[in-house]
This record gives structure tokens, sequence and C-alpha cells, in this order.
């Protein structure tokens, strides 16, 4: 079996330094010392600019070094994608053009020659049409996606060809969520034979596997994995491959025009035309302030190129427009009233760099911190939680730093 394993590695920016150090310690290090350990171990690794500005921060040079040399071995293949995070559907092109460039500086910078990526990873796998003509403008050849791209559903994608998105050179490279998922956060760690049935009841992957999942997973938010993921990917049945490689490796073509997804949708809310609805929920009224005044700030910001602090708010807005606050808005499960609000008052002192009369702004802010309070002290954002949770008990099983999220 040819296996292609994507990670993704990253942190919010300007993120509490306690938690980086944690993650080095429990994912990357670990996950790291495996690919260098086995000789024919190859993976594919997104690094966002973000975690790389603060690994070069806060003093981890060695993990920075370790992917460089990994990738001038050929063992790991770097992609790009957007500086800070951000959902890069629901943003403007202008904005999507200004992520992606960020990204390559930073990253060029730190890895030099080793970063060289030919295919791109969409933050969260959120994808919409205006991302694959923009990533196309920037050279890349692929971009990997979740298999419900595909046709909004789920099960049917067949791995053992390639896709290339219509009308364009374009190739896409589609993620087995099922199995992917199962890895992640079902696999019963003290027995691979669990995780191989599984792979021969898919029956999609005996022969080819796509696995994409945050790099994370692996001893940070479920400690074990990064041990039980090393057993099975030195399976003396499987070959690993990088995503290029898997690429060139597969003669047989298919063409699709991807819908509009991220990598966590549901089939029902492909279908109910909300796409992204742990970042822009048409239902929840946090989201709906919070794009507002990002939207709001986004114009003000464009207006005001001449202004002596636009530099400063230029780019704490390119930090701003990472997808976090959101995704602890949406309470599917995720949640955190700290969060949403320090994330609120970061854009509202960077409206005050440029207006700091505008009324508006002001108002919004105090709206979304206002809704957000009164949903924590009604515990609002526990039955939708729950209502979540409940809906999609076996298929959104997730851990964050160790713990399992359950129903309360």
């Amino acid at each position: 079996m040819l296996w292609a394993n994507f990670f993704h590695i990253y942190q919010p920016p300007g993120w509490p330094k306690k938690i980086i150090t944690k993650v080095v310690r429990e994912s990357y290090r670990p996950l790291l010392a495996i690919v260098k350990k086995f000789p024919r171990l190859k993976i594919t690794m997104n690094v966002s600019g973000s975690l790389t500005e603060q690994l070069a921060e806060h003093g981890y040079r060695d993990v920075i070094k370790n992917i460089r040399e990994l990738a001038q071995h050929g063992k790991i293949e770097l992609v790009g994608t957007a500086m800070y995070h951000p959902i890069l559907p629901l943003l403007p092109e202008r904005e999507i053009d200004r992520q992606i460039k960020l990204n390559t500086l930073t990253n060029k910078k730190f890895f030099g020659p080793a970063f060289r990526p030919k295919g791109f990873f969409p933050p969260e796998m959120a994808y919409g049409p205006v991302v694959n003509s923009i990533i196309k403008r920037h050279g890349y050849r692929w971009l990997i996606i979740d298999e419900i791209a595909a046709d909004g559903h789920l099960g049917r994608v067949c791995f053992d060809r390639t896709h290339s998105v219509k009308g364009s050179p374009l190739q896409v490279i589609f993620r087995n969520r099922k199995v992917s998922d199962f890895l992640s956060f079902q696999s019963h760690l003290g027995s691979t034979g669990h995780f191989w049935k599984t792979v021969a009841a898919d029956s999609r992957s005996r022969m080819v596997l796509v696995t994409g999942m945050d790099g994370e997973n692996l001893g940070h938010h479920r400690p074990g994995l990064d041990a039980y993921w090393s057993k099975l990917v030195t399976h003396g049945s499987v070959t690993t491959v990088t995503v290029s490689e898997l690429l060139r490796q597969i003669d047989r073509r298919h063409t699709v025009s991807p819908r509009q997804c991220s990598w966590s949708s549901q089939e029902r809310e492909i279908r109910h035309r909300n796409p992204y609805s742990l970042w822009h929920d048409p239902t929840n009224p946090i989201h709906k302030l919070q794009w507002k005044f990002i939207n709001n700030l986004v114009t003000i910001i464009g207006q005001h190129k001449n202004h002596r602090q636009y530099s400063e708010a230029r780019h704490r807005l390119d930090m701003q427009l990472a997808s976090d606050q959101m995704w602890w808005a949406s309470a599917k499960p995720w949640w955190s009233l700290d969060i949403i609000t320090r994330k609120t008052n970061d854009l509202y002192q960077t409206a005050l760099l440029l207006e700091p009369e505008n009324r508006d702004l002001i108002g919004l802010a105090g709206k979304i911190i206002n809704l957000a309070t009164q949903w924590q002290k009604k515990n609002t954002y526990l039955e939708i939680a729950n209502r979540y949770l409940t809906t999609n008990r076996h298929d959104n099983i997730r851990y964050i730093g160790g713990k399992k999220i359950t129903i309360n």
C-alpha cells in the first residue's frame, strides 16, 4: 500500500509560550524524531508561518532546523498555505493573496532552499472557487482538501486515481476522512490490527491511502498516538510517499468540480449551503457580528494607506484574520468566552489606531462581547454544543490538549 501522510502544524499568532512549549515537547519533536529514525519514512507537512515565527521567537530553532534538514533530504515535503490561518474563501481576494505571500516570505526566511512547495494547504481545508484561482496564480501544482469536496458526500472518492479541477491544470488530492479521523480520534492505541481492519472495511484505500490531520494530534491532543502511528507507517506492507510522489505514481485521471467545504463539513451542512459552519454559521449571531467587524476593519485599513499608523494596523489585521476567534465562538462544540473577548478587543485596538472615534466599530465590539457573555451566563453555548455532539455522536469524537470532548 502507498500511504501519503499529510500533517498540518500551527499555533495561533501570539499564543502563550507555555502552550507552544508543551506542543513542541509532546508533538513536534517526537514526530520529527520518528521521521528521522526510519530511513524510508516520508511525510508531507504544512508549517504555517505563524508557527514558524513563534518557534524562532521562543528559542525552538531545533524544530526549524530539523524540518529544514529533513526537507532537504526529501523526507519531508513542505507545502504552501496562508500565513495566519484564515478561512480563505471568506476573505477578499487581495487579503488571500497577501496571506499567501506573507507565508512564503516567512518560511523561505527560516527554511531557505528547502522551502520549495509544489502543493498548497488551505487552512482547515476550507475550499471555494476563489482559492483555486488564486493559488494557481501563485504557481502551485496541487492542493489538498477533504473528500467531501468532490461531490458533497463522504465515502465516494476513489483514491487510486488523480483528480484535476475542471477547466484548470491544478491537481487535487483528497484525504480519506474516515481513515484520517479514525486514526486521529477513534483508533484503539493498543491494537494496530484495529486500524488495518478499518482500512480494509473502507475498501477504497487498500492500495492507496491519503490521510490528513493536525500534527498536534500526535502526542499532544492524543498522548500515545505518536508511537502508535510510528508502528503503522513502518509496517512491512506500507510504502510511505510524499503527496507529489503519489501524484506521479498514479496513472488514472479524473476531473472534478470541487464543492465549497472544509475538512469538518457534514453532508447536511453542504446541502443547506453552510459549508464553513465552525467559522461562519448563518444561524450564529456572534459569527455574524464578528465578520461584520472584520469586513468593516478591512475596508477602513484599505482607506488609510497614508496614515502614520497604517503599517502597524496592517500588521495587526494580518494576524487578526486568524480563524480561531470564530472557531471558539461556534459552540460546535468549541467555546471560549475569554478568547472571543480578547480577540474582539484586539480588533478594536487596531481600529483605534486609524479611526479612534468610529462609533460603529465601538458598538460592534460591545455587541460581540455582550452577546458572548449572555451565551455564557445562560448556558446557550452548552445547549448548542450538546445538540451538535448528540447529532454527530460517532463522527465528531475529538480530543484537545489530551482531553476527550464529551457531552456535558
